[in-house]
């Protein structure tokens, strides 16, 4: 980490720690501030990093051109989130009028009852756990309202666990998941649990459930380390911070403990747990941690896990729900490796290619669309694939990248 990455962690602790850790007065120069600024961007935290330094940290000395600039993306996060939980309240209000139940995921869940200030919680998106049974209703509701759906074809698969559709009049989007995961993880999450520890709450003003402390957490570790590699960066950690803060002393370890090995899900706490230890000084008990700690652990998992939350490059091409796949192909050291992920990649289920293109997944003209699929994919990846034949440089970097995330989620999924 240099000194950006230190100072960014300082402002976001909400104590001073141990041994004078929390101390936020790092040298930065002047070409610094505005590479904080790109950083806390990228990380999606400015809002919250404005409210440390105003309230927790206000000793902090920061040019006040920085401090305007951080000021006016907290104020833009407030206006986007209202309009936010405005059109969330809408789906809610018809969800809960038709007596469908709902559980508020991370986000919506967070913002408005974890940080209870809706301004500091950046939201990509919003997410809903709905039962599978109600889905074709909640589909045929949200259609009704005006929402759009990327899906072609809404199809329950083993490879699937979310619809997404965009909001109206909202370049925002609303996923509806029946699953945390798709059966394409090798956990054992207990669905029908969730559902039965979950607790009543208000959301967007509207009588929703949210989960259970203990389940959310689980979750959010789950969803920083095994679904994205934690390549969100610290907006995650945050999350997790918030959560262990307040909560200490009413979560129940124990039982996170056990419903994490229930799950299968130990190293993915263990990993994400130690990390926000180390990057937010949030105190943990000791002895969950001695009991986490998977046998096979190695302190470059920890050095892998760094370099993906604190990437200077900015990451373009497929959006991020695809980079462990595209990341596994780049990261593969040999060229028949490379060709089995392709193909793999190339022949989807039928459920699956009928969600992506106009052709019911039972008719015979969705062969048709394998070519239409090959020649989608040659024009996202062509390109990219004809610079790592001829050894670009960039490409190079981004394969060694692949190959650092490809054995860290190999490791975290592993039994």
């Amino acid at each position: 980490m240099n000194n950006i990455d230190q100072f960014l962690l300082a402002c976001l602790r909400t104590s001073l720690g141990r041994s004078g850790d929390g101390m936020v007065d790092p040298p930065l120069s002047e070409g610094d501030w505005d590479e904080l600024l790109r950083q806390s961007g990228r990380h999606g935290i400015t809002p919250l990093l404005y409210h440390r330094v105003r309230t927790v940290h206000s000793n902090v000395s920061m040019p006040s051109t920085v401090v305007a600039i951080m000021r006016q993306a907290y104020l833009e996060n407030a206006a986007r989130n209202l309009k936010l939980y405005l059109n969330l309240g809408l789906v809610l209000k018809r969800l809960h009028l038709e007596q469908i139940p709902v559980i508020a995921l991370k986000g919506a869940h967070l913002a408005e009852l974890v940080y209870t200030n809706r301004a500091l919680r950046f939201m990509g998106d919003l997410d809903l756990l709905v039962k599978q049974d109600d889905l074709m209703q909640v589909d045929a509701i949200l259609l009704e309202i005006g929402c759009t759906p990327n899906e072609q074809h809404r199809i329950v698969g083993k490879d699937n666990n979310e619809f997404v559709y965009v909001m109206p009049k909202r370049d925002v989007s609303l996923e509806i998941h029946w699953r945390l995961l798709s059966s394409q993880f090798p956990f054992s999450i207990d669905t029908v649990g969730l559902w039965e520890r979950s607790r009543p709450a208000l959301i967007a003003g509207v009588d929703v459930a949210v989960l259970c402390p203990e389940d959310l957490l689980l979750h959010l570790c789950i969803h920083a380390g095994c679904s994205h590699g934690f390549e969100p960066g610290l907006k995650l950690f945050c999350d997790i911070g918030e959560i262990l803060e307040p909560s200490r002393k009413s979560l129940d370890w124990e039982l996170m403990q056990r419903r994490a090995h229930e799950w299968g899900v130990e190293k993915c706490v263990y990993l994400t747990l130690i990390l926000t230890r180390d990057l937010l000084a949030v105190t943990l008990p000791s002895d969950l941690l001695e009991v986490l700690k998977p046998r096979d652990f190695d302190e470059r998992y920890i050095a892998l896990a760094r370099e993906q939350i604190f990437s200077r490059k900015e990451r373009t091409g497929p959006p991020l729900s695809m980079w462990p796949a595209v990341a596994r192909f780049w990261g593969s050291s040999s060229l028949k490796d490379k060709v089995m992920i392709f193909m793999k990649g190339f022949f989807l289920p039928r459920e699956a290619m009928a969600r992506l293109y106009p052709v019911p997944a039972d008719s015979i003209r969705i062969y048709f669309y394998y070519i239409v699929r090959l020649k989608d994919l040659l024009r996202v990846y062509g390109r990219d694939i004809w610079r790592w034949l001829r050894r670009d440089k960039e490409m190079l970097v981004l394969a060694k990248e692949g190959k650092d995330l490809t054995t860290l989620k190999d490791w975290l999924m592993s039994p």
